[in-house]
């Protein structure tokens, strides 16, 4: 049986692991950072507190169970040692037969540094947690405020309008 390790659980990493779910031939082994899948295009939503994580979130091993040669494994990566066909992750080694990378994408700042710099990412679930958290502490200064100029964070504020559905 050949051993396949996929690296990244996102939407390739996921699509290729159910492409080869029942092959009798390939031992697929997924390994991400976290213990879930999660919907990108609705981070948003996570953010302005419209949906809980849990909406677009799915755990792993709920994914393929009762797909025998599919197990998923927490983990970092780290390297590539080719000559010994291993990777090295956060909890260990693991050998293979075919390694692929589906790890996703990078943000591209497009050379604007100032973005770069001051920018509130929103690539994963932490990132869309942050932000919300960011939001309501804003809305919040300025519930409390009569001022119109009052500065948060060295920035003016003049009027915060932010769309967000109560879950009372």
């Amino acid at each position: 049986m050949k051993k396949v390790i996929i690296i990244g659980g996102g939407f390739a990493g996921i699509n290729l692991a159910n492409g080869l779910a029942g092959e009798k031939e390939f031992q697929v082994t997924v390994v991400d950072r976290n213990n879930y899948n999660f919907f990108p295009p609705l981070l948003y939503q996570i953010a302005t507190g419209y949906l809980e994580p849990s909406n677009i979130s799915y755990p792993f091993r709920r994914l393929w169970r009762g797909k025998e040669n599919i197990r998923f494994h927490m983990a970092e990566f780290q390297r590539v040692i080719p000559e010994e066909r291993k990777v090295v992750l956060s909890t260990g080694e693991m050998s293979y037969d075919y390694l692929v990378f589906a790890t996703g994408t990078k943000t591209n700042y497009f050379g604007l540094e100032n973005v770069q710099k001051n920018a509130l990412p929103m690539k994963n679930l932490n990132d869309a947690l942050e932000l919300s958290n960011y939001l309501l502490q804003i809305m919040e200064c300025a519930a409390q405020s009569n001022d119109e100029e009052e500065y948060i964070e060295g920035k003016a504020v003049k009027r915060i309008t932010t769309a967000r559905i109560s879950h009372t």
